[in-house]
């Protein structure tokens, strides 16, 4: 209560200099975490039979249609560091003790399927919600170089965070898996032809009659 905000600061230098990386107004992004765990799905349909359960530390969740989630609404950023899932809920249905109930579900977008079967009660839950989130742009030359990192509440000492170790492994940057695999054999050479279909992080639902496009 009374946050007045804060920056992200970043050091390159092992801690001797600190720079910011981004600035935050209060009240700052929804964020809070799992008090269950949910498992491998098939991330081609919305998932009706789980059900996350939701502690927040702060901010407010909302449903919305399935149309508005289909769209982009009510995506969430769900596990932790090298396992996040991108998940999407059309239901968040507040419950008499705080918590949140979240159901039909889109699972494993944008690539993060694998991550389906790895969480852990306590994963962290974050909605990825453009007004109260950053990019932080990073050269290539950054990919997996360690930086430390510090949160601070404006108005306060850079001494009132320790340090956070972080290196950007560039996950966004990576070509998504091909989907469908199928495989011909030609009987009389028995020469194997294999098929499969690509996708993309530019353009990533698919079109009718149109191939995706190459964004890599």
């Amino acid at each position: 209560s009374g946050w007045a905000g804060g920056n992200l600061m970043t050091s390159t230098d092992g801690g001797s200099t600190w720079s910011t990386a981004a600035t935050f107004s209060a009240p700052g992004a929804t964020i809070g975490y799992a008090t269950n765990a949910i498992g491998d799905v098939d991330e081609r349909t919305i998932d009706c039979a789980s059900l996350l359960q939701v502690e927040l530390y702060n901010g407010e969740l909302f449903s919305v249609t399935e149309s508005a989630m289909l769209a982009g609404s009510n995506y969430f950023a769900y596990g932790v560091d090298g396992r996040w899932e991108i998940i999407a809920a059309q239901n968040c249905v507040l419950q008499v003790d705080g918590s949140y109930w979240l159901t039909n579900l889109l699972r494993g977008r944008n690539g993060t399927k694998w991550t389906m079967g790895l969480h852990s009660i306590g994963d962290t839950l974050v909605l990825l919600d453009p007004d109260d989130i950053q990019l932080i742009t990073l050269s290539a030359a950054a990919l997996g170089q360690t930086r430390l990192y510090r949160a601070i509440t404006e108005g306060r000492d850079i001494s009132t965070d320790s340090d956070r170790s972080f290196a950007y492994q560039g996950v966004n940057l990576k070509p998504l898996p091909p989907f469908g695999g199928n495989m011909t054999r030609n009987t009389a050479t028995d020469d194997l032809t294999l098929y499969a279909y690509r996708r993309s992080r530019i353009i990533d639902e698919w079109r009718d009659y149109v191939d995706i496009d190459i964004g890599e």
